[in-house]
């Protein structure tokens, strides 16, 4: 953590202080925008937001120990007969936010990773993780904070390291440039390109521009790590004549995983350099996000060892392609997102489980796919039928297309149901499971499948 006083802060927000002026600012723990989670500390920012504003919040933060809080000059009128703490104005709180983040990174003396990409950030982001750890003390920045709100909390929370990783996570265009201002990154990967975000995005082309927008940041020397199996980056990396380091299983590239052998839901394993790697996970996508994990540790001097200790101490990420078994059923849970790329990932992960009983795929809404979003439900319910699933549940308006793709594709109409409400979905599906059935569980975070999850853990087969 870095030292702050009265100064720098009111230098670095180009603010002024209403009070606290006297006062240093303690060894802070971070920065925070949300009352819920604030530890004593943080340096508190006050976002005025969809459903809440943080000025409702100050009294609050700082009887939980807050170091200092950012709030709005709009706002000022509310604190001038008293002020519970150190108060700094600005006129935008968020703006202040993003610039004492910069002021952080410039301050760290680390090497920086960046990850994007339309699927397997965190993933790939934990992979990394797990294998440099091995080697050098690492920071990785929690959770999915990866926004222009997350990656300054994530940035507020790093200590002192040798070096860190950020996935960097984007919806509109323009934002990557921002993240990637703040982050700085020497090292960028860039794991796949897909119809992710088509709303706000329109279109994969540019979805293209604004992912590559990373490397457009990067300084004289830094390394880019590009999956060559990805057509659309294989292209704009020949376009723009870039010098990459590449992953991949079907071209012929720096890093090449051969020889892949499935676990069943055990996990999965593979060759590297002739180099056996351990998954403890499922998926040939994840040997794609491993590949590179592995390739991007190369930069920071990792070897084969490394790759081979990390991926076996490697936990696979929560509601991200993981098996769970309860009750005489067996779980493949993948749903904190969803687009159609790795809603296949998924349904190809499924299709190469054994199971005694019938394969079950619920399936919710892809969201922000924009006006694309009927054909690529559509598209996905082919998929469906291609991976040899015994049974479709989908959830939600758009996923009716799932269904339509499904049936248009030969699956038997009786083996196909639609519903618009998580307990009708629930209610049926319990209904029809027989123990040993295999189901897998995908959808955007929006649709929130997990409560599938839990209702079928807390009713199923409860009384026998």
């Amino acid at each position: 953590m870095i030292h702050l006083n009265p100064e720098i802060l009111q230098k670095v927000l180009e603010s002024d202080i209403v009070a606290g002026s006297e006062k240093e600012i303690p060894q802070f723990t971070g920065l925070s925008i949300d009352s819920r989670t604030i530890k004593a500390g943080d340096i508190f920012f006050a976002i005025v937001g969809d459903k809440n504003d943080g000025h409702d919040y100050i009294e609050k933060v700082f009887a939980q120990g807050a170091a200092a809080a950012i709030i709005s000059r709009s706002q000022l009128d509310r604190f001038t007969t008293a002020s519970p703490g150190p108060l700094y104005v600005v006129d935008d709180t968020h703006e202040a936010l993003l610039n004492l983040a910069g002021y952080i990174r410039r301050r760290a003396d680390a090497g920086f990773a960046a990850i994007t990409g339309s699927n397997g950030k965190t993933t790939t982001k934990e992979m990394l993780y797990s294998i440099v750890k091995v080697r050098h003390n690492v920071f990785r920045s929690p959770g999915n904070l990866n926004n222009l709100f997350g990656l300054p909390i994530s940035l507020g929370r790093m200590p002192a390291v040798d070096y860190a990783i950020f996935e960097l996570g984007i919806s509109v265009p323009g934002e990557m440039i921002r993240l990637s201002s703040i982050i700085k990154p020497e090292l960028a990967v860039i794991t796949n390109i897909g119809p992710a975000h088509l709303e706000t995005l329109i279109t994969i082309d540019n979805v293209v521009k604004a992912k590559f927008e990373l490397v457009d940041c990067l300084p004289v020397g830094a390394a880019v790590v590009l999956n060559a199996d990805d057509p659309k980056l294989i292209e704009e990396a020949g376009r723009r004549n870039l010098d990459y380091i590449g992953f991949g299983i079907d071209n012929d590239c720096d890093f090449v995983g051969t020889n892949i052998v499935t676990h069943s839901e055990k996990g999965i394993s593979f060759e590297v350099h002739g180099h056996r790697i351990e998954l403890p996970t499922c998926g040939r996508v994840n040997v794609y996000n491993a590949l590179a994990a592995i390739a991007a540790s190369s930069i920071w001097g990792c070897g084969a060892l490394d790759w081979q200790k990390g991926m076996a101490d490697f936990h696979p990420v929560e509601m991200r392609l993981t098996m769970e078994h309860e009750g005489g059923l067996h779980y493949l849970v993948d749903c904190y997102n969803a687009n159609p790329q790795s809603v296949k990932a998924a349904l190809d992960c499924l299709s190469t489980f054994e199971t005694k009983g019938r394969k079950i795929a619920v399936l919710g809404d892809m969201l922000e796919l924009g006006e694309d979003s009927p054909a690529l439900h559509e598209a996905t319910g082919q998929d469906v039928v291609a991976a040899g699933v015994d049974f479709l549940l989908c959830l939600g308006p758009e996923s009716k297309h799932v269904a339509t793709g499904a049936a248009d594709a030969g699956m038997a109409g009786d083996a196909i149901c639609h519903f618009l409400s998580h307990q009708e979905l629930l209610d049926h599906l319990l209904g029809m499971i027989v123990r040993e059935d295999l189901i897998l569980l995908k959808g955007s975070r929006g649709m929130e499948l997990e409560k599938i999850l839990y209702g079928l853990k807390g009713a199923a087969f409860k009384n026998n």
